[in-house]
């Protein structure tokens, strides 16, 4: 018998929850390694918590931020987007 896989929850769902964000369930959100949420709360890149050594990111910091990364297309001379 094959082990139950735990259904991936989005992004949207993560932030929508309002609790506080392990950094696996980020990585897992954001679809990228768990390495690299660790690294990105290390360097100062993402907003995190750190309580007495354990990060935790907050929904109500990521939000802005995330929206801080977006970038808006670039038209080229004649409307074609690059």
């Amino acid at each position: 018998m094959k082990p139950e896989k735990k259904p991936k929850t989005g992004l949207r769902e993560l932030l929508s929850r309002g609790d506080l964000i392990a950094p696996e369930e980020l990585a897992a959100g954001m679809r990228v390694a768990r390495i690299t949420v660790y690294q990105w709360a290390r360097r100062g890149v993402i907003p995190h918590l750190k309580i007495e050594g354990v990060i935790r990111f907050d929904p109500a910091d990521l939000l802005p931020w995330l929206e801080s990364k977006r970038k808006a297309a670039v038209k080229l001379p004649g409307g074609a987007p690059l």
